[in-house]
């Protein structure tokens, strides 16, 4: 046997989008649970002392504002995570999915102590003529492995023909991407390679 593979052996993309998106998830609940008991327990101080009549308005103003700031994570949470579930509108934008994964993958980052920061034009760089799942997968398993790899992860893009998205490992950690998900991606005609500490994928328009 020449050891190469048939493309009839690879994974679909949406199996392997499937695989990632139940990846993203895992990483994600802790914290959207966490939030969520947040603002429980802060209403539930808002509650308890909104009830006695010689507790002032200041009393409860931090617990207020605590309860607003984590309904808003799990705001964005939830509404990232539902539209990855749903079937992606095409041509799909490369900078909202990049959006979507970051609500979901930054919080469960500073939770461990590590950074994740998406930085350049990122509401600019457009769409792409690869099919959705294939978009979303390439970008989700991409972060992934930047983040198991490395503590401080960097995310740029550069707008052109084609688009680019540069995920860097700043400790300079090499990340290891899945051979099946290059194998995929490139049959969807997007270039994803790793180079040192570096993902580079060139989305086709």
């Amino acid at each position: 046997a020449s050891g190469a593979r048939v493309t009839a052996e690879l994974p679909s993309v949406d199996a392997l989008w499937l695989d990632t998106l139940q990846r993203i998830c895992t990483r994600a609940a802790h914290e959207l649970k966490g939030a969520l008991n947040g603002v429980s327990v802060n209403l539930e101080v808002v509650r308890s002392r909104s009830e006695r009549s010689t507790s002032p308005a200041s009393s409860v103003a931090k617990f207020a504002s605590s309860a607003t700031d984590q309904l808003g994570m799990v705001i964005a949470m939830a509404d990232a995570l539902l539209s990855l579930a749903r079937p992606a509108r095409e041509p799909v934008d490369i900078g909202a999915i990049l959006r979507r994964l970051e609500a979901l993958l930054a919080s469960a980052a500073r939770a461990d102590g590590h950074r994740f920061e998406l930085r350049g034009s990122i509401d600019e760089i457009g769409v792409t003529s690869a099919i959705g799942n294939a978009a979303r997968m390439v970008l989700g398993s991409s972060l992934l492995a930047a983040l198991d790899a490395s503590s401080d992860v960097e995310c740029d893009v550069r707008s052109g023909a084609p688009a680019v998205v540069r995920i860097e490992c700043c400790d300079g950690t090499a990340p290891t991407l899945d051979a099946d998900v290059i194998a995929v991606a490139a049959e969807q005609g997007i270039a994803l390679r790793a180079e040192s500490s570096v993902i580079s994928i060139s989305f086709p328009r």
